[in-house]
């Protein structure tokens, strides 16, 4: 958790909702390890978004709730541990009944996790871009929600509701779905496959709790964050853009030393050394052995960078 000016520690949920209630289609980037966190830290970004698709990537397989949530959890954990800034993770639907729920929501929030998202879908789930969804009614997915808010061991941790009605049943269901969220206690939502600025402006306007973008580049149209601040959403995810900038830029740099034999030709295109070094801890760890064989020096907490 984050220290504020006080002793009292701040719960990293406090922070996700002053960001949400301020409005402004704050850009939240996805991330599938801790340091993919640490650069979007690095960056200036004021809070990371742990996603299941590009975590599932990460191990080798496709997003349809194969990971369990203890999977999850231990890369949330490292996540939450590396950086300063409140992290959000995809959740799936629970990865269970009512009890599996909210033991989830418990499990999280002991991590340092900011809040997560649960959905809508059955179980087994599958991304929100894959055909073949199937969903729960608005009834069961009132339970879930119901569910978690029992789980939480803080009040500020965060709760979002995600709907993926709109590729099944289309805009006039997922306007349904949201505002039965919100009846049910989310304290935010999200609705992925938005496509046109008629949809964006709808599901904004149906409810009065905050509504989180999510985006989906090479997927569906993409929006500037002034369109969708117009639009009324409050922050924007982005789940795929690390992952999808990461697989290309290795598979170009790949490509191209299977061709040549070597990396001579590549080394401008590649952070040196001691940056990814400096990035990770190295100079801190470094400190720390000067301050334990001299204890005249600078404590070694104080050298954080």
């Amino acid at each position: 958790m984050m220290q504020s000016t006080l002793t009292r520690p701040v719960h990293p949920g406090a922070v996700i909702r002053q960001l949400l209630a301020r409005g402004g289609a704050t850009p939240i980037p996805g991330c599938y390890d801790a340091l993919g966190a640490l650069l979007i830290e690095q960056t200036g970004f004021a809070a990371a978004y742990m996603t299941g698709f590009s975590v599932s990537a990460s191990h080798g397989k496709p997003d349809i709730g194969l990971l369990t949530m203890g999977d999850m959890l231990q890369q949330a954990q490292r996540i939450a541990e590396a950086v300063s800034i409140p992290v959000i993770v995809d959740a799936d639907t629970g990865y269970g009944g009512a009890a599996n729920i909210a033991e989830t929501v418990r499990a999280f929030d002991r991590a340092g996790i900011a809040g997560l998202h649960l959905e809508d879908q059955i179980m087994p789930k599958k991304c929100g871009a894959m055909e073949g969804k199937k969903l729960v009614s608005s009834d069961e997915m009132a339970l879930r929600l119901k569910a978690a808010r029992s789980g939480k061991l803080n009040a500020d941790f965060v709760i979002i509701g995600r709907t993926d009605a709109m590729t099944i049943y289309g805009l006039e269901e997922v306007l349904l779905r949201c505002q039965a969220m919100q009846q049910a206690g989310a304290d935010a939502i999200m609705v992925p496959s938005l496509s046109t600025p008629e949809q964006l402006a709808a599901v904004t306007a149906s409810v009065s709790i905050p509504v989180l973008y999510v985006a989906a580049e090479t997927v569906r149209p993409s929006y500037t964050q002034a369109q969708l601040v117009q639009a009324g959403f409050s922050a924007a995810l982005y789940p795929l853009s690390l992952i999808q900038t990461t697989v290309k830029a290795q598979q170009a740099m790949l490509l191209s030393m299977h061709a040549a034999g070597d990396t001579v030709h590549l080394h401008e295109g590649m952070l040196p050394f001691a940056d990814v070094g400096r990035l990770v801890g190295v100079e801190r760890a470094a400190a720390f052995d000067v301050w334990l064989n001299d204890p005249a020096s600078l404590p070694h907490d104080k050298q954080r960078s």
